[in-house]
């Protein structure tokens, strides 16, 4: 079985983490350290013969195209991570609509693709916000990717499904959802496999929740931002516990990563998208009721 490879393309001061630090009217003057960790990802995933989703930032495609027509020139799919990386639950629904449909331009634009997908910055759709699934199906996007089914302080959606499934917008027009990764233990969700989880969590335990995920009957969904990789990347003051969430580990990720490519196969969102409606294995839920 195939496993979903996707990465969150975005600077090293974009996390929601160094917002306070780095507002958007700074950006422009921050060192820019991202196009040699896309082109070592590119290599690694060349590698090993692995397609991915790359989830940009509108902001970052205006600024290096090049980026994203590299992505594109080695057989990788293109989709929205919006344009200004704010979280939607900071957003009214018509900021949010703006932000979206300027991001998907740019994308398209530069890539001359179709964007199909979108993952929310903080993966901030949530039981408040319902309504970015009406803005998705308004701008003709096919999936989403942003819910969590866990507890957290910034995200998550704890009693949402834990595996792909379809959501009707107040439109009628489906959008696919295709949370992210989480295995039972008790009766709570453990979240596995990208960002600070797969930085921080053993190896095995990734390896033993992608087995378990898959003996379900379900590829696991892995997610990574190329900062992660960059060990000599600025760093940025914060407290303990949110210093050990963004920074640690990061000199051993790329290793990780290496091993999880090299044991595991690959395929993008789009290719899964495409497998569930051959195999309609797809059914349609309610959010309504599901609260965080």
């Amino acid at each position: 079985m195939k496993n979903v490879l996707t990465v969150d393309v975005e600077e090293w001061f974009h996390p929601e983490a160094l917002q306070n630090q780095f507002p958007m009217d700074s950006w422009p003057d921050q060192k820019k350290r991202l196009e040699p960790l896309i082109e070592r990802l590119l290599e690694a995933f060349d590698v090993h013969r692995a397609r991915a989703t790359f989830f940009v930032l509108g902001w970052v495609a205006e600024q290096n195209p090049q980026i994203v027509k590299k992505i594109v020139a080695a057989g990788h799919e293109i989709a929205s991570h919006s344009y200004a990386h704010r979280m939607v639950t900071k957003m009214s629904p018509d900021s949010f609509d703006q932000d979206l449909k300027k991001s998907i331009r740019v994308l398209e634009d530069i890539a001359g693709v179709r964007v199909k997908g979108f993952r929310a910055p903080t993966f901030s759709i949530t039981g408040q916000n319902l309504w970015a699934f009406d803005v998705l199906a308004q701008n003709n996007l096919e999936y989403d990717s942003s819910i969590y089914p866990i507890w957290h302080d910034r995200y998550g959606m704890p009693h949402a499904p834990r595996t792909p499934f379809i959501f009707e917008s107040a439109g009628g027009k489906p959008i696919v959802e295709f949370p992210m990764p989480t295995i039972r233990i008790g009766n709570k969700n453990i979240p596995f496999g990208g960002g600070g989880y797969l930085r921080l969590l053993p190896l095995w335990f990734t390896q033993y929740a992608i087995k378990k995920f898959n003996r379900e009957g379900h590829p696991a969904i892995i997610y990574m931002h190329p900062w992660e990789f960059d060990s000599d990347q600025p760093r940025v003051p914060l407290g303990r516990l949110q210093s050990l969430r963004h920074y640690g580990r990061i000199k051993r990720n790329f290793n990780k990563l290496e091993r999880l490519l090299k044991q595991f196969e690959w395929m993008a969102m789009e290719d899964y998208l495409t497998l569930l409606k051959k195999e309609e294995k797809l059914s349609v839920k309610k959010l309504n009721l599901i609260t965080k």
